[in-house]
């Protein structure tokens, strides 16, 4: 009887465990509520904060009469099918070093491409402005890339975070804008982080543009109409997408364009240190190696795809 009772207590309380966990799964794969455009979410600790962008149409690329406009920025029609995430901010030193910590990121491979040359000397051009909220630099397109799986694997995502689009990164820089500059047809030092002046810009802005010739702490300018910041100045940002000089095989629904050369990737937005044209909505990076690290102006923001 003892050994019956004893059998009957291991199989209820298999039982027990197995409903458990099959209740767990079922509460697991129960779909969240769809995010409306707008609202900010935050997954992690360490995780960017997120903002959602609405799906919809706009004209990519630059028209025929916009001052300092470049042949490679052609003007065609995307259609943004569906509405995505995007960082509120540029990824920051403190969420990269959390990356690090992981060991989903290569820290010392990006330490040591800021402070030497590729030939192993030093770099004389590097200065430490000081980590923090600054956004990261000296990245690869590739280490964005295990960034994007870090925060995949730190979530329990399925591949959904990743870097934006070409497309979905000027469709956000926009936010609904249809001028060289979100704020109008003229640069404004009150908007974003550019050290070098140009006719008419004056000098610095009082109280903003405090940071000449180095990158800013991310949001010390005000964000665009979709509330994101620093999508014009501070540094440089890589994309998703392979370069294609005119970008004629590009989707039109707005995802990335996987046809060009993919050795080479592109990066949009301007830096600290950019003339003036590059601080443009249109404005396109020129092809540049996807391996490639060091540059103090170089860094990246990331994209989720919305169930």
């Amino acid at each position: 009887m003892v050994i019956r009772w004893r059998l009957w207590t291991l199989l209820a309380s298999i039982i027990f465990v197995s409903a458990l966990v099959a209740a767990q799964t079922q509460t697991s794969r129960t779909p969240r509520p769809p995010l409306k455009p707008g609202q900010t979410f935050k997954e992690c600790r360490n995780c960017p904060e997120m903002v959602v962008i609405p799906a919809g149409s706009f004209m990519m690329g630059s028209p025929a009469d916009e001052p300092e406009r470049r042949e490679n920025e052609r003007y065609h029609k995307v259609n943004i099918a569906r509405s995505f995430a995007i960082g509120k901010t540029e990824v920051t030193w403190d969420q990269w070093e959390a990356c690090v910590r992981d060991r989903w990121c290569d820290g010392v491979a990006v330490e040591n491409a800021l402070r030497t040359r590729e030939n192993g000397e030093p770099n004389p051009d590097f200065v430490d402005w000081g980590r923090g909220t600054r956004p990261v630099v000296g990245v690869s397109w590739f280490d964005a890339q295990n960034f994007a799986g870090w925060l995949n694997w730190k979530t329990g995502e399925d591949d959904a975070y990743r870097l934006p689009s070409e497309a979905e990164w000027e469709y956000a820089a926009r936010a609904g804008t249809t001028t060289a500059y979100p704020w109008g047809a003229k640069l404004d030092h009150n908007y974003g982080n550019f050290g070098i002046p140009g006719p008419g810009l004056g000098g610095k802005a009082e109280g903003r543009d405090v940071w000449k010739d180095e990158t800013a702490p991310v949001a010390s300018f005000p964000p665009n109409a979709f509330g994101l910041h620093d999508m014009h100045g501070n540094v440089f940002e890589w994309v998703e997408d392979c370069y294609e000089v005119d970008r004629a095989h590009a989707p039109a629904d707005g995802s990335a364009n996987k046809h060009g050369n993919c050795a080479n990737r592109v990066f949009r937005d301007g830096t600290f240190l950019s003339n003036p044209y590059m601080q443009r909505s249109a404005r396109r990076g020129a092809p540049y190696p996807a391996t490639r690290r060091g540059r103090n102006y170089l860094g990246f923001r990331v994209a989720k795809t919305l169930e």
